[in-house]
């Protein structure tokens, strides 16, 4: 999870938007689904993490934050927006599956990237922070444990 388990224990100068200057132009998704790329067993697999990928960042871009520098609650917000349909062009309810497979599993992923690559100033995880806050969040982190439960 990081040093950090709650965003009000992250000291302002730890915390991600103070470095919206440096991120500014930069795909940080296309450089970790670049790497991921090798290890996708299929297409679809590939085509899920994109998907997930360009849902994240136009949601990011739609608040004003670059996509990798997102706080526990755009994290919980972006989850509910995906539940409640109102994320992408054909925009429509989903499952609690849905929101977990496609969209939870792949940014939890990326932000895991972020912290283990010295290049970026992640030491703390905001996906995780929000399931800690609880809400729908924890909902989709109690549907990742049932699933692990079932293998």
């Amino acid at each position: 999870m990081g040093v950090y388990k709650q965003i009000n224990a992250v000291p302002d100068k730890y915390r991600l938007q103070n470095h919206e200057a440096a991120y500014s132009g930069r795909d940080v998704w296309a450089d970790y689904f670049e790497e991921k790329t090798e290890k996708f067993d299929t297409k679809s697999t590939r085509d899920r993490y994109e998907k997930a990928g360009r849902y994240f960042k136009t949601y990011m871009d739609d608040v004003g934050r670059h996509h990798a520098l997102a706080d526990p609650q755009q994290i919980k917000d972006f989850l509910v927006a995906l539940r409640d349909g109102n994320v992408g062009r054909h925009s429509h309810s989903r499952k609690l599956q849905t929101v977990y497979f496609e969209y939870f599993q792949p940014l939890e992923e990326f932000y895991n990237w972020l912290q283990w690559h010295a290049d970026h100033p992640h030491v703390y995880h905001p996906v995780l922070m929000a399931v800690v806050a609880g809400g729908f969040s924890r909902d989709v982190w109690d549907r990742k444990l049932e699933q692990n439960d079932k293998r």
